[in-house]
């Protein structure tokens, strides 16, 4: 019987909303409230809802994704064995969600769940379309977030050969087939976006409302925003290397010329004794040089050792699908 069931929702779900939760417990009531009401104006009786739970270290997040799942029919939540961040914990509802689109969004209500439509009717609009996501002209950040995710959508345009007009974030929807391909990089630490960048072009950006945090302080603060920008460069990229690579020849090429000159300066008569700050300088620069391009390829021979040791991507410890058992 719960297979018919199961099979049945299945087929009905148009529409998947996955949202990674974290220490969130106090709001999910008015968040699983309000997308309800959004979703009922587009999508009646056609969507599901899937909270997952990125073991929050308080005691009222996940009996709170329960109760709104034994309440609401179409809320399913999972609890995750341990915290595997944002990303990880999206790939987790992605591998759940049934329907034949996909659409993601933050859990501390800056996401306005009342903008849903919005995404949902630009996808419509447009066959072509893989994914649209949301862009917020006006973020309600601390300056210094904004400027780091600035300088972090930057990057991501130079490394990844994003168009510099299509703003990345997690506000967004994409159809299934996408989704699916994200699903098969089995990367031990998956960037969404950047994923998306390299999977398709087929990307639109729509205008959507930003909102004030409800409470409490987000967790990308800007070591956070700093350790994202390095992984998605390091992680998808060659380019440090190649950097390190090109300052090396040019390093070498100038260093011929300043034999050439100084060897004629010899010659005329033009050099005695002096140089030893230069040399000094000189063994400074490259020296250190050398041990910088020691540290970047360090870091992908751990990202090599991470990928082949490393623990899975997420595992489930609970879910509220147990409820009908």
């Amino acid at each position: 019987m719960r297979k018919n069931e199961e099979r049945m929702g299945e087929k009905n779900t148009e529409y998947s909303i996955i949202i990674p939760v974290y220490k969130s417990g106090e709001w999910i009531n008015e968040l699983v409230s309000r997308i309800g009401v959004a979703m009922d104006s587009v999508a009646p009786g056609a969507f599901e809802l899937i909270l997952v739970n990125d073991c929050s270290p308080d005691v009222i997040t996940w009996p709170a994704i329960k109760r709104n799942a034994e309440k609401h029919p179409w809320v399913r939540g999972f609890d995750l064995l341990y915290n595997v961040g944002q990303n990880r914990a999206i790939m987790c509802g992605l591998n759940q969600a049934r329907g034949r689109f996909v659409l993601t969004m933050d859990d501390d209500l800056q996401h306005v769940p009342e903008e849903l439509p919005k995404l949902i009717r630009a996808m419509r609009e447009d066959e072509e379309v893989l994914c649209v996501m949301g862009r917020f002209d006006t973020k309600q950040h601390h300056v210094f977030r904004n400027v780091g995710s600035w300088f972090y959508q930057k990057v991501i345009n130079f490394v990844y050969g994003k168009p510099a007009n299509i703003q990345t974030t997690s506000f967004r929807i994409m159809r299934k087939d996408l989704a699916g391909a994200i699903l098969s990089c089995r990367t031990a630490k998956p960037q969404i976006s950047p994923l998306i960048i390299s999977m398709t072009d087929k990307i639109k950006n729509i205008p959507i409302q930003h909102t004030s945090r409800i409470q409490g302080r987000s967790g990308y603060g800007p070591a956070n925003l700093v350790k994202t920008t390095l992984e998605n460069i390091i992680n998808a990229s060659t380019f440090p290397l190649r950097l390190f690579s090109v300052a090396g020849f040019f390093s070498a090429a100038v260093s011929m010329l300043l034999a050439v000159l100084f060897f004629l300066r010899w010659l005329t008569g033009g050099i005695g004794v002096a140089g030893f700050t230069t040399q000094i300088l000189l063994i400074i620069f490259f020296g250190g040089m050398t041990l910088a391009g020691i540290g970047v390829l360090g870091e992908y021979v751990a990202r090599i050792i991470s990928e082949i040791t490393g623990p899975e991507q997420f595992r489930i410890k609970n879910d509220t699908e147990r409820r009908h058992e």
